[in-house]
């Protein structure tokens, strides 16, 4: 049995993934009167650059078995050039170009924030979102007797008791991280997209490079600390990387005005 508490945390990481992203949408358009075209075009950037681009050809070199060896031998090639240059590479160069090609005449702080808003929601919607919607689809299934008759025969017996034991086995708290996760990485997208921003306002390519390597290092130390030190410690870190996030938004308005 799924406890009714599991059920209920991934519910609320549900919403918070769903709600949060909307919230500020709501939020800034009516404060700041972003435009709703830089929230698609960071949504768009995301499903191009990384759905589209850079999953297809991880998928592709996972095929191969030296790349295969390679990461699970080497903790530091998966997490920095896989889950980490990989990352900042595609989605800050998508950044660069979309706003660079797609938001000429739409340059400010608060597009900028509208543009991480688009970026970081499709992103928390497509990769957690739709995860927690199956999670809880399947815990109703696992708690009414119709796991085991209906998905099981399909997923395979050792596939569905993987499937079914981290379900049912997780600490309950564990399914609430997810919707905070998704709620600090959001604040983290918005300041990323504020920095290439910086860049393109004020012609200075270096701050891309700059963005390149603090999403690196970011995704990388995530996993290296969650791998080696526990889930917990992994989240404390993205709360403090959302803190200083949180600053560099706040003072960046000043940073983006037109010279």
């Amino acid at each position: 049995m799924v406890s009714t508490i599991s059920i209920i945390f991934m519910s609320i990481s549900l919403l918070v993934i769903i709600g949060f992203p909307l919230g500020l949408a709501v939020y800034f358009y009516k404060k700041e009167k972003i435009s709703l075209k830089a929230i698609l075009v960071g949504a768009l950037v995301f499903i191009v650059f990384q759905l589209l681009t850079r999953i297809p050809i991880l998928s592709m070199l996972n095929n191969q078995e030296w790349y295969r060896d390679l990461s699970a031998a080497s903790l530091l090639f998966s997490a920095f050039l896989v889950g980490g240059f990989s990352a900042g590479l595609f989605e800050e160069m998508g950044r660069f170009l979309g706003f660079r090609y797609f938001l000429r005449d739409k340059l400010s702080w608060q597009n900028g924030v509208a543009f991480g808003i688009g970026h970081g929601g499709i992103e928390a919607l497509v990769l957690v979102g739709l995860t927690y919607v199956n999670n809880i689809v399947l815990s109703i299934m696992i708690n009414q007797g119709l796991f085991d008759s209906i998905i099981a025969p399909q997923l395979g017996a050792e596939t569905a008791a993987f499937v079914k034991s981290q379900l049912t086995g997780l600490p309950p708290v564990t399914f609430l991280l997810g919707g905070l996760e998704r709620l600090l990485t959001m604040i983290i997208h918005i300041a990323l997209s504020l920095l290439v921003l910086y860049a393109v306002i004020h012609k200075k390519i270096a701050f891309l490079f700059y963005a390149i390597l603090l999403h690196t290092m970011l995704n990388a130390l995530a996993v290296i600390i969650a791998q080696e030190f526990g889930l917990w410690y992994a989240q404390l870190f993205i709360l403090a990387m959302a803190f200083m996030a949180v600053i560099y938004i706040i003072r960046s308005r000043r940073l983006l005005r037109l010279e």
